[in-house]
């Protein structure tokens, strides 16, 4: 597994239950990311890490959030 990028932020619902997570992808210090959603369905938890259910080609074609 590659590491693509970090979670920027996490959107949940009333319950708790994670509807969405925000993740920063590409660039290199900071700089030159685009920041992604991320539905429940494209992930699962995995230890202390979030695993994408696709590849990167997939992952570049994520819808981008404006910062």
């Amino acid at each position: 597994a590659k590491n693509v990028g970090e979670v920027a932020a996490v959107q949940r619902d009333t319950t708790g239950k994670v509807t969405e997570l925000h993740a920063d992808i590409g660039g290199f210090l900071g700089l030159g990311e685009t920041r992604v959603r991320i539905m429940p369905g494209q992930f699962k938890l995995e230890n202390d890490r979030i695993v994408l259910n696709m590849n990167s080609e997939q992952v570049r074609a994520l819808p981008k959030i404006t910062k």
